[in-house]
């Protein structure tokens, strides 16, 4: 009996601590837009079965939302046209560690993004996910796409910031 009555109570004890603890929720997800722009340097292109496959440093422009710039690797493999792919097209990934401002806080945040040209050289189709950050942008949690021509692409997505 009395190894129950402890039971019962350590339980309870539990479950009451449990509602006590204040419950911490992220903010609403929040539009965002920018005009993404980049060069690479340090290029290195290997030639593999009729494929190019290129490695570089990206230099990033940020402008809208997020302000500011960015540097990282990324990788990528040039497809000629053939039959399956009449125009040739691009795949490739990357990291950036973006330098800037968001929404009214700086800092910095590392952007992954993975994307490809859809049989069309030139038109990018990228997803991005933000997966750490540090200063204002340390709770910084987003992802989204970006679409465009060349070198220059549309960026959208949403945003939050996780508490602390």
């Amino acid at each position: 009996m009395r190894m129950k009555i402890s039971t019962l109570f350590l339980t309870s004890a539990v479950i009451l601590s449990a509602l006590l603890i204040p419950t911490v929720l992220a903010e609403k997800p929040t539009d965002v837009s920018a005009t993404w722009s980049w060069y690479s340097s340090d290029e290195s292109v290997r030639p593999a079965d009729g494929n190019l496959h290129i490695s570089a440093i990206e230099h990033d422009i940020l402008d809208g939302d997020f302000t500011g710039t960015g540097e990282g690797p990324f990788k990528m493999t040039y497809h000629p046209p053939a039959p399956a792919h009449p125009f040739g097209f691009y795949a490739g990934s990357g990291k950036t560690v973006f330098t800037g401002s968001v929404k009214g806080y700086s800092g910095t945040c590392v952007i992954m993004w993975v994307g490809n040209t859809k049989n069309d050289e030139c038109c990018w189709d990228l997803k991005w996910v933000i997966i750490s950050g540090t200063g204002g942008l340390a709770n910084l949690r987003g992802q989204g796409t970006c679409w465009g021509f060349g070198t220059t692409v549309e960026m959208t997505g949403k945003i939050h910031f996780d508490p602390s």
